[in-house]
């Protein structure tokens, strides 16, 4: 379930049975400043003041509230005392008034309460008032201990018609806050767990529960005849904030409006949201309105859900359905979803929220921007010694967008530039048209396509400017930027020449003399050049330029080709074992039976290679970056992988075995008899794979995820070490994982037929809704697995551990459990027929 909402607002969820039926609660949070002019804060700001303020109170539990009410985290001050270092606060909020007397500490003086101590700062919680161990009511707070206890406390806040005044006094608890879920002022309303909820409502609320049971304020803060609270609310609040002894005004005049979208439904289906909570923080000068719903589901988990949408307007001024249905079609865009998610005025008005601008003018500052112009200055300084125009290094500065207008910004750049395009194309047409007219050549505007390595710069220049020095201060050697940018974007260009024979021994001549003597070879520009069948053993060849050259056969074993571009070169029967090829670019290039026996291939760019019987074990390969390679019969034992993406790539027989992977995805790739045996893994991911017979036997998996739609037909997971692995909605059908053990993980939605479970420990590991139909789980302990709405037809737990599994909604047809421990197994509800 996606969300969309504009950043005002907060938004909590929480799925919930009752009445036999599956709902999705809804809890809309939204601070707003108090005083005359109320203004909605950013969500940000909610949560910051919610986490410091509420002193670990839940701000909400997404339940809808039957009655509307109100709560407040709040301090007394002792500014506000009496003689008697007595404070009085209250509360009036729309129609009630609550009166509380907080005190400073007191100590037992004989049977009655001592003088209080002076204060300046007091938190209005329940571990202030009356209670404690010996009180049900309020098990937080003091002056109810244990009778053994050797010093009984005195409460500091108490109703003033119900106050300690000697030993044996049991005051009413008093306080603003909320009213914890098993404190007997809401047990009692929960209702009893009776059959109809054992076998039709579980794991649910049961019918006979008060609804009165969500709301969590005191009761003399509880609205007992509304189901929401009224448009602007009044309220004032006395003594309770540090410069202020009374806040006073309204509630905004806010109204927030939800719609959800089911999957494979286009329309949105309004949710009735009501304003039932108010709950106010008076010594931040904030409020926060919560807003209730909730909406149907059929399934137990949102999973039929596909987005909930939020919107506010101000009261009476009810926006058209069509034109929420707009600001989804455009925030639900591939291209520019994200742009228009940013303009906070489609969905709440500009006249309640004060959208702080990053910034709205090119004169708004930011330490980061600050440096930035500190920087540009001291560089156009340097610029004054180079024999070249200063000026043009200038650039006007651009004003900055403000978030809000930047999908209009983007439009009009698109517009502008497809209008710049039209202009261009039709000068072209028209240059073609007088061309031919004069009868002479049309003009070609068009570059030949570059090639081959770059060209230095001087050669560009007047002699004057190229043989000047560049000073040391300007901190970058324009040649050393292009034979970077070479290295990284090689693969891009046309591939480029092979040198002619000729100059192609003259070369490869001068680097066999250099190599016998031990000279580097580093830097050098061997492009296009045949150096097949050479001994380069420990050459030194980083940064060398080795594109479209000829290495096949060659012996660079242990040598160092780091940041050398080896783009499109031919490595046939090439040795490289122990090399170093760290950063360097294989891009294009053929590998084929190669040796990379322990090498260091990290950081390196391999786009569209191809490995074919190569060996490769030991080798180390962290942060490269792959892209549509192609792996054949490629042998990678014991390799170190890490930070690694496979992108559109093909593995055919490919060996893995003993390999340490950490953090490596592979995304829209094709993996055929692939082996991750006796692997150390840990965060792996696949997305829309294909991974048919993929052997993960014996390997040890941890934070491993294989979803969207990525299919594992077939795999072995025998003896493997499963946690925290998510197969959700994967294929994976007749894959085995006998004698694996599986901890907290995930199968929701799993198509695992004819799965092999036999002899498996599977704990804390959900199955909802997966096809389990003929899954063998002879003799397996399943503790604590949750089954719901799994279909298990033919599926066998002869002898299986079952203790406290949950089977409630599965179907079951020839379902085997002879022997099978069935102690504490749920199995209701039943599914229902239609299911």
């Amino acid at each position: 379930m996606r969300f969309i909402k504009p950043s005002p607002l907060g938004i909590l969820t929480r799925p919930f049975r009752f009445e036999g039926g599956e709902h999705l609660g809804i809890a809309v949070p939204v601070m707003s400043t108090l005083g005359d002019a109320p203004r909605l804060v950013s969500e940000k700001e909610l949560w910051d003041i919610v986490g410091e303020a509420l002193n670990g109170y839940m701000l909400d539990a997404a339940l809808p509230k039957h009655y509307a009410e109100f709560l407040l985290s709040a301090n007394a001050y002792g500014k506000y005392c009496d003689e008697s270092n007595t404070c009085p606060v209250s509360v009036s909020f729309c129609g009630i008034e609550k009166h509380l007397l907080v005190s400073g500490d007191r100590r037992w003086r004989d049977d009655v309460p001592a003088s209080a101590q002076p204060f300046d700062t007091l938190a209005l919680d329940w571990r202030l008032a009356f209670g404690g161990h010996g009180c049900q009511e309020n098990p937080l707070g003091t002056g109810a201990e244990a009778p053994e206890a050797p010093v009984k406390g005195l409460p500091n806040i108490e109703y003033e018609a119900s106050r300690v005044s000697k030993r044996g006094d049991r005051a009413e608890p008093a306080g603003f806050g909320p009213i914890a879920g098993d404190w007997p002022q809401r047990r009692v309303l929960y209702g009893a767990l009776d059959q109809q909820w054992l076998e039709v409502d579980r794991p649910g609320f049961p019918r006979t529960m008060d609804k009165r049971y969500f709301n969590v304020a005191p009761a003399d803060q509880q609205f007992i005849f509304l189901d929401a609270l009224p448009d602007c609310g009044a309220y004032r609040l006395v003594n309770m904030h540090p410069r202020h002894a009374m806040l006073e005004g309204t509630l905004p005049p806010l109204r927030v409006r939800a719609f959800v979208q089911r999957l494979g439904d286009d329309a949105l289906e309004e949710v009735a949201l009501r304003l039932t909570t108010a709950w106010f923080i008076p010594h931040r000068e904030r409020v926060v309105m919560i807003f209730h719903g909730r909406v149907r589901m059929r399934e137990f988990d949102t999973s039929d859900i596909g987005c909930l949408m939020l919107g506010a307007e101000r009261c009476n001024e009810s926006r058209p359905v069509d034109e929420y249905r707009r600001v989804f079609d455009r925030r639900s865009d591939r291209e520019r979803g994200a742009l228009h998610a940013l303009r906070d005025s489609d969905l709440v008005p500009e006249t309640l929220y004060d959208a702080a601008p990053l910034a709205s003018d090119a004169h708004v500052s930011s330490p980061f921007k600050d440096n930035m112009l500190r920087r540009a200055r001291e560089e156009a300084s340097k610029v004054s010694s180079c024999p070249l125009d200063p000026a043009i290094f200038a650039e006007p500065a651009s004003s900055v967008v403000s978030p809000g207008k930047l999908a209009d910004f983007v439009e009009k750049q698109l517009a502008d530039a497809k209008a710049e395009q039209a202009s261009a194309e039709a000068l072209r047409r028209e240059l073609e048209q007088t061309a031919q007219k004069q009868a002479v050549s049309p003009i070609s505007l068009q570059r030949s396509a570059p090639r081959g390595p770059p060209v230095a710069m001087g050669s560009f220049l007047p002699p004057s400017v190229a043989n000047a020095a560049v000073p040391p201060e300007l901190g970058f050697d324009i040649d050393e930027k292009l034979r970077e940018s070479y290295l990284q974007a090689v693969q891009y260009q046309e591939a480029a020449p092979c040198l002619d024979a000729i100059a192609s021994r003259e070369l490869r001549s001068r680097v066999a003399a250099m190599a016998a003597r031990g000279e580097s070879l580093e830097g050098m520009d061997l492009t296009g050049a045949d150096l097949s069948g050479m001994n380069l053993r420990h050459a030194r060849l980083s940064r060398a330029l080795l594109e479209c050259a000829d290495l096949s056969g060659a012996d660079l074993s242990h040598a160092t080709l780091e940041g050398a571009v080896l783009a499109r070169a031919r490595l046939a029967h090439t040795t490289l074992s122990g090399a170093n090829l760290t950063r360097a670019n294989l891009s294009l290039a053929a590998c084929e039976a190669a040796d990379f026996d322990d090498a260091k291939l990290d950081q390196c760019i391999l786009e569209r290679a191809r490995f074919a019987n190569c060996r490769m074990r030991g080798v180390s390969l962290k942060r490269a970056q792959f892209k549509a390679c192609e792996f054949d019969c490629v042998d990678m034992r014991h390799a170190s992988l890490g930070d690694l993406t496979f992108l559109g790539q093909t593995l055919n027989d490919v060996i893995f075995a003993a390999s340490t992977i950490r953090k490596t995805v592979f995304v829209d790739c094709t993996l055929n008899r692939v082996s991750f045996a006796h692997c150390d893994i840990e965060g792996l991911g696949f997305l829309e794979t294909r991974a048919e017979g993929i052997d993960f036997a014996d390997s040890r998996l941890c934070k491993a995820c294989f979803v969207r739609k990525t299919v594992l037909d077939h795999a072995d997971f025998s003896n493997a070490r499963l946690s925290e692995v998510n197969l959700g909605g994967a294929c994976l059908h007749g894959t085995r994982f006998r004698r694996a053990s599986i901890d907290r993980s995930d199968f929701t939605g799993a198509l695992l037929e004819g799965a092999d479970f036999r002899s498996a420990r599977i704990h804390g590991t959900r199955f909802a809704r997966a096809d389990l139909s003929g899954a063998d789980f002879t003799g397996s302990d399943l503790l604590g697995a949750s089954m719901r709405r799994a279909v298990l037809n033919g599926a066998c737990f002869d002898r299986a551990n079952l203790f406290r599994a949950d089977l409630s909604e599965v179907a079951m047809q020839d379902t085997r459990f002879d022997d099978a421990y069935l102690e504490q197994t749920l199995f209701h509800p039943k599914r229902e027929a239609n299911a």
